[in-house]
């Protein structure tokens, strides 16, 4: 089956998202023509796309700003969907990680002055940007080992806190009241400096990803075949902290990397008889080494697992240990240990290796193999940034209104998750035979899966074909037969986009 019935039917299930039929045809209209659309993704471009550019478009932006509807739910008519992907067996993963979406807009009150991710790390810049929270679940195929998929399931907004400015100093020349003044200030400064600082602890980054990932467990209880299923969490170390295990659901499995050196401690032992009773109960034993001196530690072996990361199968070494106690983190929540060891790889002649990892699961029951496999699926959430903001232009809208800039990217990262939806049901996990001919220096090395350009590449060639047959300008195909009432069905027998439409408006 083609691409584009299959997008029309998951698009299909934002029809409870609206509470109007109108409002939900143009979301439809708009989320088609910000994936096929050439150049900048912004509205006005799918505007023209769609053929607007002639009539009052303030219909078209309203949709982002007075229409009455929540980003969530277009997630979760994907997210409904998922279960048929997934097998019983699998756990439910998900990966969160925070990106940025650079703006130069003035009046965008949430764009702040944010650490620029892209600077050396010898010299930290900083840019104007707006910072998003996205969590993806993470899919792979059922019966062997394959690459996986990650499906966005949230992108919601995170504002950093506002930070109290410093009063400026008074001059040479300035007299006592200048002085008396700038005491006052510096005061008020203290003080709202310390109730920025518990601002902080709650309504800071890692409070946010907190609070997404528990919204995330409710949303997946709604789910029939998620109910009784525990929730992975794969993060990084900027959410491995004391607000997250404080706030963490007790039904999430949090996976996250530390550093090197952090403080362990092992469980308490047996208390000695003569001494039972007296002082108050201990809550840790003694101090255990730190992930990197249990690394360089001879007398503990390495233990081996076999995992699949870029593309093939790799034979990973490990070290864990379990129960540990994280005093500073974790409080008395047990954890476990992974320590893993650097992979060698050969370039240029010389051997050489990469940086080593230490990973702290909130879980010690969980499956040692299992919980790496999961951790180097996490590459996906950076694969998802890159295909959303190079090929699908997220955050180039140029909206400034509160409403809009929350809501524009989410709408924009949900159609991106309903075509990775679509193009798992109608190719499969890793089939790269829908992209067609490769060019000459890509016949020796063909992809392992269809990219994010091929399936947009595919959708354009079937809105042409689509747009052939209600013309009779083409004869049904095998395999495109009923391409046409399946798209009518969705968009009616006249369809919004034409390639024509596309292609006109590449450069406006």
């Amino acid at each position: 089956m083609t691409l584009l019935p299959r997008l029309c039917e998951v698009l299909g299930g934002w029809k409870h998202c609206f509470s109007d039929y109108r409002t939900f045809r143009r979301a439809k209209e708009h989320a088609l023509a910000l994936l096929v659309c050439l150049g900048r993704r912004t509205i006005s471009r799918s505007i023209c796309v769609l053929g607007r550019q002639f009539r009052n478009w303030t219909s078209e932006y309203r949709l982002f700003s007075k229409c009455r509807w929540r980003a969530h739910s277009l997630f979760n008519a994907v997210l409904e969907r998922i279960p048929a992907l997934l097998s019983s067996t699998q756990p439910l993963v998900v990966a969160l990680d925070d990106t940025i979406c650079r703006k130069t807009g003035k009046r965008i009150r949430a764009a702040k002055m944010l650490h620029d991710p892209l600077s050396p790390p010898y010299h930290p810049n900083f840019c104007h940007a707006l910072r998003f929270l996205q969590a993806v679940i993470l899919i792979w195929p059922r019966a062997t080992a394959g690459a996986a998929r990650a499906i966005p399931v949230a992108f919601d907004l995170a504002p950093p806190v506002p930070k109290p400015k410093r009063p400026r100093k008074p001059g040479k020349r300035a007299g006592k009241k200048d002085w008396a003044a700038y005491a006052r200030a510096w005061r008020a400064y203290r003080n709202d400096l310390k109730k920025y600082r518990k601002l902080q602890q709650l309504e800071g980054l890692s409070a946010q990803g907190v609070k997404l990932l528990n919204g995330l467990r409710e949303r997946c209880n709604q789910i029939a075949a998620w109910k009784d299923r525990i929730l992975w969490s794969v993060v990084d170390a900027s959410f491995c902290n004391r607000t997250v295990f404080s706030l963490l659901d007790p039904r999430i499995v949090l996976i996250g990397r530390v550093r090197k050196d952090i403080r362990l401690y092992g469980p308490v032992k047996a208390a000695v008889s003569g001494n039972a009773g007296r002082g108050r109960k201990a809550s840790y034993g003694l101090a255990l080494p730190t992930p990197e001196q249990l690394r360089q530690d001879p007398t503990v072996p390495w233990e081996q697992c076999s995992i699949f990361a870029a593309g093939k199968k790799h034979q990973l070494n490990y070290k864990t240990i379990a129960p540990v106690f994280w005093r500073s983190g974790a409080a008395t929540r047990p954890l476990r240990l992974i320590v893993i060891r650097p992979l060698r790889y050969r370039a240029h002649g010389h051997t050489l290796y990469r940086d080593p990892a230490y990973l702290l699961v909130s879980h010690t029951h969980v499956s040692v193999t299992e919980a790496l496999q999961a951790y180097f699926y996490r590459w996906e959430i950076e694969v998802d940034h890159k295909d959303e903001k190079d090929l699908l232009g997220v955050g180039q809208a140029q909206v400034w209104n509160d409403t809009s800039v929350e809501r524009q990217p989410a709408f924009h990262v949900a159609s991106y998750a309903a075509l990775l939806l679509a193009a798992i049901k109608a190719y499969g996990m890793n089939d790269a035979s829908a992209a067609g001919r490769l060019p000459l220096w890509r016949e020796h090395k063909p992809p392992g899966r269809l990219s994010v350009a091929h399936m947009i590449a595919r959708l354009r060639t079937d809105i042409e074909e689509q747009e052939m047959l209600q013309a009779g300008r083409m004869r049904p195909k095998k395999g495109i037969e009923f391409l046409a009432d399946a798209v009518n069905g969705h968009f009616g027998k006249k369809f919004p986009i034409t390639a024509r439409a596309i292609m006109n408006n590449a450069w406006t």
